[in-house]
């Protein structure tokens, strides 16, 4: 993870404090980048997570991020009908 201080400076004791912060926030997003900008009399966070991509599986192989298919495959993932579990 990337921390970045403008403005000011921070001990790393307060930098950790910050980015454990945003971590309590986040436990399950991956945080990529940290800036914390420096006031008078505050700390600005700002943080960056990480895009985790959509991946498909049709045919029983993982084909990737949908917006990259051709536009037969995107047409035959349109086409899909899901298979309705009853409870």
């Amino acid at each position: 993870m990337l921390v970045v201080v403008q403005n000011g400076t921070l001990s790393p004791e307060e930098q950790a404090y910050y980015v454990r912060r945003v971590t309590e926030k986040f436990p399950r997003g991956v945080v990529e980048k940290v800036v914390l900008d420096v006031g008078e009399e505050y700390v600005d966070i700002r943080y960056t997570l990480h895009c985790f991509r959509d991946l498909r599986k049709m045919g029983g192989y993982c084909i990737g991020d949908p917006a990259d298919w051709n536009p037969a495959k995107q047409a035959e993932l349109r086409d899909t009908v899901p298979n309705w579990v009853d409870p």
